[in-house]
């Protein structure tokens, strides 16, 4: 059998997310479209996670298995000539046999996207979030460095899909300004359904309230979504590295 690792790139914007769901449009069922017609037997993909409706992806991971042999470069090229224009395969590897793209992830990086100026803009409308009221980079990075760590992220996670274990470890917060844009960088062990998300919306809602930083270690200590703020919605977020 071989195994082979790919890296995608795709424009969540018409997608119902990640997972195959029955009468819906999404990613995985795009590419397992693609596999199967290309080595004329049902190929069954693993995904490094899920991801919403409207979220975007530079890097998700996915690995499949099949006993049929193509070398890595047609594989590269014929699955690209067979997807629609917003998945584009960036790039294909033959790996260990016991290489998984969900169990076999140390982290996750998602980036997240405001547009914070005046003014909405007709071209990004669908990847970012616009804030109209000023954003102080400098301020808003004290209330996102509190969730470096590890913690119980049950406040930020959606109620319907709380594992048994919430908790996760928060490696780094990074924020950085573009011009109008702004860049939230969030990498963490693994995140919980809506995590980054919940981050971004309650670090957002606290800075807009003048509440003070260690007001965020009080939401995490409640364990309890109902103390924290609203979700950011989805359109602003971006998969955009796996690490192995």
């Amino acid at each position: 059998m071989y195994n082979i690792k790919c890296i995608v790139e795709y424009d969540g914007t018409f997608f119902y997310g990640w997972q195959i769901q029955p009468n819906h449009r999404t990613v995985q069922m795009e590419i397992e479209k693609s596999l199967s017609k290309m080595y004329k037997q049902h190929i069954k993909i693993i995904g490094s996670g899920r991801t919403d409706t409207h979220v975007h992806a530079y890097g998700q991971v996915f690995n499949y298995k099949t006993d049929k042999h193509i070398p890595e470069n047609a594989i590269l090229r014929g699955l690209n000539s067979l997807l629609p224009d917003d998945v584009v395969i960036k790039s294909v590897s033959l790996v260990d046999s016991n290489f998984n793209a969900m169990c076999s992830a140390v982290s996750k990086t998602y980036e997240y996207i405001l547009l914070n100026r005046e003014l909405p803009s007709a071209l990004y409308r669908n990847y970012c979030w616009h804030i109209k009221y000023p954003v102080k980079t400098e301020t808003l990075v004290c209330y996102l460095q509190k969730f470096s760590g590890t913690h119980d992220f049950t406040s930020f996670c959606k109620r319907q899909s709380l594992p048994d274990n919430p908790v996760r470890k928060v490696n780094f917060v990074q924020i950085k300004k573009e011009n109008d844009f702004i860049k939230i960088t969030i990498n963490a062990n693994g995140f919980l359904h809506n995590m980054v998300r919940n981050i971004i919306g309650t670090s957002l809602y606290l800075y807009q309230k003048k509440y003070p930083a260690n007001a965020v270690e009080t939401i995490i200590n409640a364990k309890n979504r109902e103390q924290a703020g609203p979700t950011a919605p989805a359109h602003g977020l971006y998969l955009k590295e796996v690490v192995y």
